[in-house]
């Protein structure tokens, strides 16, 4: 009796399939016209941000001395309108290490000033709690592209004046192996 049962039910499955076949091989495919209208969706995956890193060679710059000056920054302006960033700018050869906190961020196309507060600097103390200010410019990529360029970073307390709505027209730098993003 099983032996029965089983030999229906593999029947019934192949009857089912054959007309399955049957129906959809006398489908035909039917042209449709579809319009659409576009639709732009601003996604908060695509933030205004800038981030880097890179080495300074000092004799391109005005500040005296010989030597490099490697940075890393990172900042982007959060959902609510805040910025939250940070960076380090060593000496190389560890001489001298700061650290600081991005609050203000300003991009305009490929530019971005930066400002923020300095939280740790092992060689002058004294600065922690001070202001820094700087602006960098992502000139694309590839072989074509110029290199990316930042300035020298200003160091002060005045909210007034080292804040990133300012925008000095300082010299800014090419940088050497790094590279540099901003994202409007």
């Amino acid at each position: 009796m099983k032996k029965v049962m089983s030999i229906l039910s593999r029947l019934g499955l192949l009857a089912l399939a054959t007309g399955f076949m049957v129906v959809f091989s006398g489908c035909q495919k039917e042209d449709i016209d579809v319009q659409s209208e576009s639709l732009v969706i601003k996604s908060s995956a695509t933030m205004t941000m800038a981030s880097g890193q890179g080495t300074l060679v000092l004799e391109d710059t005005p500040i005296s001395g010989e030597g490099f000056r490697h940075f890393t920054f990172q900042a982007r302006v959060k959902p609510n309108g805040s910025v939250d960033g940070s960076g380090i700018l060593t000496h190389i050869g560890g001489v001298r290490n700061a650290s600081f906190d991005i609050d203000c961020l300003s991009v305009n196309e490929n530019h971005a000033i930066l400002s923020g507060v300095i939280t740790r600097d092992n060689q002058f103390p004294s600065n922690e709690g001070g202001l820094i200010w700087f602006e960098v410019f992502d000139n694309g990529e590839g072989a074509n592209a110029d290199p990316d360029q930042i300035s020298v970073a200003y160091l002060g307390t005045n909210p007034a004046t080292y804040n990133c709505a300012n925008d000095f027209d300082v010299p800014s730098y090419e940088i050497l192996g790094g590279n540099i993003q901003v994202r409007e």
